[in-house]
């Protein structure tokens, strides 16, 4: 693929990337999964599914979270969302003050503010 431009869809970089979307996507929604099973659900290979696990807890977004039991064969390790990759602020102005929460990327509560708003006219507190 000489001179095909970065990004072009169908290009290694761009599948690597919207593998590990997948995975990240799956481990939001189903919280921690071993690799065969983000496997299962991706229709990745094994080798695929164990490159990209790798490059995602190298970059620190997912990290292991223990093993399941109880199958034949050795324990499977369970990946999850690292919580502290990233946060996220959400802020609210209501009639009364305000309220800023911080959250994990997994949607934990991590921090929450609130001020309220000091009337000394009757017309501020709704202008909050």
């Amino acid at each position: 693929m000489a001179g095909t431009a970065p990004g072009t869809p169908g290009t290694p970089s761009v599948l690597r990337a919207m593998n590990d979307r997948a995975a990240l996507d799956l481990l939001v929604a189903h919280g921690p999964l071993t690799r065969t099973r983000i496997g299962e659900l991706t229709g990745l290979s094994k080798p695929t599914t164990s490159q990209l696990l790798s490059r995602l807890e190298a970059v620190g977004l997912v990290r292991t979270t223990g093993s399941q039991t109880g199958r034949p064969g050795p324990n499977a390790v369970l990946y999850e969302i690292h919580p502290g990759a990233a946060h996220i602020a959400a802020v609210s102005a209501d009639p009364t003050g305000i309220t800023a929460v911080v959250a994990d990327i997994a949607g934990a509560e991590r921090g929450r503010c609130r001020i309220e708003a000091v009337a000394v006219a009757d017309d501020v507190r709704n202008r909050t």
